[in-house]
């Protein structure tokens, strides 16, 4: 099940919250450098909330797209979802007019296949990012700093964001 809806929910991300029945109470996310960057399924839903509410304000929702290739890794009991989103600035958004920012990123969802008992099987219990890139350039964790916003608005010009603090 967590499959499908992840397919369903990552082309729509700027323009429909996910389904998140598909996520354990105390999922966390954490980047590719082990560290956790929040837990519990409120705060992941807060985070991606507020990155949905922030990015179509600078970004068109009709114009971007946003696809994903997954694979399940039932060895390690893990969903790899590889993402490429192509944002389109809204006209005029502080002269970016025309500057399509190009995140690539790679996704690891662990699944939970313990009894229903224990909290649902099949849940996700963490979400990790393993890579993100902006305009090709590599970032590094953590990535949730307002999801890199000073680099895609041209405001940063290295690969590291500054700050604290969604996306995975």
């Amino acid at each position: 099940k967590a499959m499908d809806v992840l397919r369903k929910d990552y082309p729509y991300f700027l323009k429909r919250a996910p389904d998140y029945s598909i996520y354990h109470d105390s999922v966390s996310l954490s980047a590719s450098d082990g560290k956790i960057q929040l837990s519990k399924l409120s705060s992941y839903k807060n985070a991606f909330g507020m990155m949905r509410t922030m990015l179509p304000l600078i970004y068109d929702a009709d114009r971007s797209v946003i696809q994903s290739r997954m694979v399940y890794d039932a060895t390690k009991t893990q969903i790899r979802v590889s993402f490429n989103a192509m944002l389109v600035p809204k006209a005029g958004y502080m002269g970016m007019q025309g500057k399509t920012v190009h995140v690539d990123g790679i996704s690891v969802y662990s699944v939970d296949l313990s009894p229903t008992t224990n909290g649902g099987e099949g849940k996700i219990v963490e979400h990790r990012i393993e890579k993100m890139l902006v305009n090709g350039a590599a970032l590094q964790p953590p990535y949730f700093n307002a999801f890199g916003m000073e680099m895609m608005a041209g405001q940063q010009q290295g690969g590291t964001l500054a700050g604290a603090g969604a996306w995975s």
